[in-house]
């Protein structure tokens, strides 16, 4: 979608920028390539807003740099622009709601995953080893039938997981006394 607006509005495809990061994150490399290679005179534009900034001092910081090289700023979709100051007054404003929505967001996840958790819920990938694996592993690899590799293909894990798993097995025996 955005690329097509900039085709819609002329751009040349080699002034488009194409950042695959999450508006929330500000080390994004492509917006910083696009930021610099504005010269004075140049618009700088994106699809909507969210796409640049999700909080409010990213946004704000981001137009001033842009005013102060006599970029202007605008959006496809809302048609937001810094030129006049109602643009930049609702710019700001919608800038404000963007992190807002973002804060609620993230609220919702949090009590979400407190709800789950407290439900005994288990968060994060699938489980790939657990203590019977760590002892059928240490029997093979004891008796030197096998490598730490073939059992690790064995089990169909990493090496690393294998080797994690057996410290995590030992490190629990150690501490149930059973060693």
């Amino acid at each position: 979608m955005q690329v097509d607006a900039a085709r819609k509005l002329g751009v040349r495809i080699g002034d488009v920028y194409v950042e695959k990061a999450s508006g929330t994150r500000k080390d994004r490399p492509e917006l910083a390539k696009a930021l610099a290679a504005c010269k004075p005179g140049d618009t700088f534009a994106c699809w909507k807003l969210d796409r640049v900034a999700r909080s409010l001092s990213h946004l704000t910081k981001l137009i001033e740099d842009l005013e102060q090289r006599k970029v202007k700023f605008r959006t496809v979709e809302d048609g937001l622009s810094t030129e006049g100051s109602t643009g930049k007054l609702v710019l700001h404003m919608l800038g404000a709601v963007a992190q807002f929505e973002r804060d609620l967001i993230l609220e919702r996840t949090r009590a979400g995953l407190a709800v789950a958790r407290k439900n005994g819920k288990r968060l994060g990938p699938p489980v790939k080893w657990d203590p019977s694996m760590a002892r059928r592993a240490r029997a093979l690899m004891d008796k030197g039938e096998l490598s730490a590799a073939e059992v690790a293909g064995t089990f169909k894990i990493s090496r690393r997981t294998l080797f994690r798993g057996l410290k995590a097995a030992r490190d629990h025996d150690v501490i149930a006394g059973e060693q």
